[in-house]
């Protein structure tokens, strides 16, 4: 069932390349590129958003240089749970660059350099092909992924003092047919033993990679052969999907996916524990007051800030920022 129009708020205008994470019961801290290329940061608490203010154009401290690196777009947030969101980007020669916001301190970026592998025994690295993004499944912790030059998909973890050796955690396929991971990825947790990867298949779907207690799994595709009616008409608005997804955990159970069809829709899937929902749709932002619904552009960014309780982001054709939320399903009129 498609959200009502009700559900969609605005939240800014001419702003780009959104990223949010949770900060506490109903704040979602988001963070956001102005037009002139400024990183902004808006709190928003019950739904309201707060003051906007600027952190300045992004750009990385580089060990042993007196000189900043520009940071790319787009960048990740992730809260640990004690105070302080984590924010990662790609830097301009692939790096990993990090930086932290407690309140109104902030940082600073600084580059890490650029995650490698023990095995992969390369001089010259080709670094970083897109941007990182992480999950946090234990306070002050953070899980951290991206994908490699070479097209493998990479973890790395903070653990309060600073970042473990890279790992590298293959591509898209089956074993002895691996393909290169493309495109942004989203990580997502769902409780303390079980987090998640998506990324957009080379065929337009979804596919997952799963870790559960220790053991990562191969990526798959959100539904299996016998999932899928292939005669079914509603496929057609919905494939090849035309974004990157978004994921993000609601509980120990819980896991939603959120990704623009070919028309402009955003759609949605949830994890249940055992299997995923097959693709709903949220439909368009309303638009103007008497205007046609206005298309999603680029990728959407999902957040849960209490069980089941989710917010989502999205850049429209009209230039505006807009939300909507859940309290647990998507159906129900809104709670707050």
């Amino acid at each position: 069932m498609p959200v009502s129009e009700s559900r969609w708020s605005v939240v800014g205008e001419d702003v780009f390349c959104p990223a949010a994470t949770a900060t506490g019961d109903r704040t979602v801290t988001l963070f956001m590129r102005s037009a002139s290329g400024e990183l902004l940061v808006r709190e928003c608490a019950s739904g309201s958003p707060g003051e906007t203010r600027s952190l300045g154009v992004p750009a990385a401290r580089v060990q042993g240089s007196r000189v900043l690196v520009p940071v790319e777009w787009p960048i990740a947030a992730c809260s640990t749970r004690d105070g302080v969101v984590h924010l990662l980007a790609r830097g301009v020669e692939g790096d990993l660059v990090h930086g932290r916001l407690r309140g109104h301190e902030w940082s600073g970026f600084e580059s890490i350099g650029i995650p490698l592998p023990a095995e992969h025994g390369a001089k010259y690295p080709m670094g970083l092909a897109s941007a990182p993004t992480a999950c946090c499944r234990e306070r002050g912790r953070l899980d951290v992924f991206a994908v490699s030059g070479d097209g493998d998909l990479l973890q790395t973890s903070w653990d309060g003092e600073g970042f473990s050796e890279c790992e590298s955690l293959g591509g898209i396929g089956m074993p002895g047919r691996d393909a290169s991971v493309f495109g942004a990825i989203s990580a997502f947790d769902a409780g303390a033993k079980t987090m998640g990867v998506v990324a957009r298949g080379r065929s337009g779907d979804v596919v997952v990679k799963w870790w559960t207690g220790g053991t990562w799994r191969p990526f798959v595709s959100l539904y299996g052969p016998g999932e899928i009616d292939p005669l079914d008409p509603s496929l057609e608005l919905m494939r090849p999907l035309a974004g990157p997804p978004a994921a993000c955990g609601g509980g120990s159970t819980r896991a939603d996916v959120f990704v623009r069809g070919p028309r402009g829709g955003l759609y949605y899937a949830i994890w249940n524990g055992e299997r995923w929902s097959q693709l709903q749709s949220l439909g368009m932002p309303p638009g103007a007051e008497g205007s046609e619904p206005v298309p999603v552009t680029g990728g959407p960014v999902a957040c849960g800030w209490s069980k089941y309780r989710l917010d989502v982001f999205v850049c429209a054709t009209d230039g505006r920022l807009y939300r909507t939320f859940t309290m647990g399903d998507w159906s129900e009129a809104p709670g707050r």
